[in-house]
């Protein structure tokens, strides 16, 4: 080889080189990241809406969920014959998670179950944001026999078909009190997601009735969350009910608190705490985590807590 093709050759050698390295820092650098992102978001602020936007932002913004051009169900602990202050999500959270999907470029907003004519009113925020709330789209009310797989007591129930089919699930549920469980939050609140008929199973399939059967409940709950998992759980800590859930009049806790992350089970067990509660003292959790659902020891997650 001539000296100056040599020459030649050594300087593209090194070109190539370089680029390779700096393209190797890049992804390394992305990836370094994205292992550096948390896995459960807890921010304590007296504004919900901007609590609940600072949680997802923490998180990687919608766009880590990959809503753009695609199907977004709104799963939202709203019944509309719970009126109390902590016994229901609110508006300011289930309003804010919306509008983070619709700038991301969701194609469509749904809400379920079917939400009562008043949940988005009440705040200035349903004026602010008048433009998001038309968008979005309540679910058909409908709902299909589907069967349970992985069910152990659970074989087969009516699931609203907008729970499996929308692309990606957010669940938002409050973390409050309840008679039957000790809590409620993501795990109970899939219960929105089926009919009355399916849900009264839960609570009397065993020959028991009411909240007597804590572990037939609790395996129920377990067994339809191996249904669907939500791509992303935010949950109304602000104020909830400390007791007699889930429909109160009860004594009220004030933690401030919006918690978000992708594993219901773990989102959970950090709600528990807010209740001077262990994770290990509900059933729900140890049962949904042995069918796979998640996992209880959050502890061993990247948490991350904000005051804003």
């Amino acid at each position: 080889m001539h000296k100056n093709d040599r020459r030649a050759f050594m300087k593209a050698g090194l070109a190539i080189g370089a680029v390779g390295l700096v393209e190797s820092m890049g992804i390394g650098r992305a990836f370094a990241a994205a292992a550096a992102r948390p896995d459960i978001v807890a921010v304590k602020g007296a504004d919900a809406f901007a609590s609940t936007t600072k949680a997802l932002e923490a998180l990687g913004g919608m766009k880590r969920f990959d809503t753009q051009g695609r199907r977004v169900g709104l799963l939202i602990n709203a019944p509309p014959h719970w009126k109390l202050e902590g016994s229901h999500t609110r508006m300011e959270v289930a309003l804010a998670v919306a509008k983070m999907c619709l700038d991301a470029g969701a194609k469509e907003i749904i809400t379920l179950p079917v939400l009562g004519p008043k949940f988005w009113t009440g705040s200035p925020l349903g004026e602010t944001h008048a433009k998001v709330i038309k968008s979005l789209k309540q679910c058909s009310g409908r709902t299909v026999e589907t069967k349970i797989p992985k069910g152990v007591l659970l074989k087969s129930g009516k699931v609203r078909p907008e729970l499996l089919d929308v692309d990606v699930l957010v669940n938002i549920p409050i973390a409050k009190h309840h008679v039957g469980t000790m809590f409620s939050g993501n795990l109970k609140n899939m219960m929105g997601g089926l009919d009355h008929e399916t849900n009264a199973f839960f609570h009397n399939g065993s020959g028991k009735t009411g909240y007597e059967d804590v572990d037939f409940l609790s395996q129920c709950i377990a067994d339809l969350n191996t249904l669907r998992r939500p791509n992303l759980c935010v949950a109304d800590a602000t104020v909830v009910l400390g007791t007699n859930g889930p429909a109160g009049p009860g004594d009220l806790l004030q933690p401030q608190k919006i918690v978000a992350g992708m594993d219901p089970v773990a989102v959970d067990a950090y709600c528990v705490t807010l209740h001077s509660r262990k994770p290990q003292e509900v059933v729900m959790l140890a049962k949904a985590a042995a069918a796979g659902v998640g996992r209880a020891d959050f502890q061993k997650l990247n948490l991350q807590e904000i005051a804003i």
